[in-house]
């Protein structure tokens, strides 16, 4: 017998979010592209431009939509896996446990940072420092920074060489983003926080740097307990 369940009805703005991911998929749309105006978006779906601006607040606030005042909205210079990816998670249904999330990470985390420090080739000190590199650029941009941020903490992962950390870094690598992508959010109303946060980052880089395990593992377990209590301060 057929489980018949109800089919969840998609909001408008969700419905144009769709419509862009449609446009990526297909090749109209490309990464860098800059996108019909508000007005444009509106008459093309149909819809009233409240929903068009609600669809793109959502895509800008998972760094999918880099709103550049004065000159438009662009679609992320990410790769268009990157984009159909960040895509998946605005239509992950439920809300992430960002302190779950935090415990988790300081428990993984923390030991591969450990291991990183004591196992990093000059392969990884390179694309860990690359990665610091692009999350400094886009956070003097003052863009969310937020998928740059999962990259430097996944470089740093894939230098712990445990692969048991890397494919369970892996698999809930959605979920991770996304609560990345909220903690980065409330960064960001915070004055100054996100220059403590990236020196937090160099921090953890100039220990692996170092080779020193027990700084480096203290290093991230800092960080992460200062994204705790900043998760409580909104929460």
């Amino acid at each position: 017998m057929i489980n018949y369940t109800p089919i969840k009805k998609q909001k408008i703005f969700e419905q144009i979010m769709e419509k862009i991911r449609q446009s990526i998929e297909k090749g109209d749309l490309h990464p860098g592209d800059k996108l019909p105006s508000e007005r444009e978006l509106a008459a093309m779906f149909s819809v009233s431009r409240g929903a068009v601006r609600e669809a793109i607040g959502a895509l800008a606030s998972r760094g999918i939509i880099i709103v550049k005042p004065g000159l438009g909205n662009f679609l992320a210079a990410l790769s268009n896996e990157e984009l159909l990816n960040l895509f998946n998670l605005v239509f992950v249904e439920g809300e992430v446990n960002l302190l779950e999330m935090l415990e988790w990470r300081q428990g993984i985390e923390s030991n591969a940072a450990y291991y990183a420090a004591a196992r990093r080739t000059e392969q990884d000190l390179h694309n860990i420092r690359e990665a610091l590199e692009k999350l400094e650029y886009s956070m003097g941009q003052l863009e969310l920074a937020a998928e740059e941020d999962f990259k430097f903490h996944n470089a740093i992962m894939e230098a712990s060489h445990n692969t048991l950390m890397i494919n369970t870094f892996k698999l809930i690598s959605t979920i991770f983003r996304q609560g990345v992508y909220e903690a980065r959010i409330d960064a960001l109303k915070i004055p100054g926080k996100s220059e403590i946060v990236l020196n937090e980052h160099r921090l953890i880089y100039q220990a692996i740097l170092e080779g020193n395990p027990e700084k480096a593992c203290q290093a991230m377990n800092n960080h992460i307990v200062n994204i705790g209590d900043q998760v409580e301060t909104f929460s």
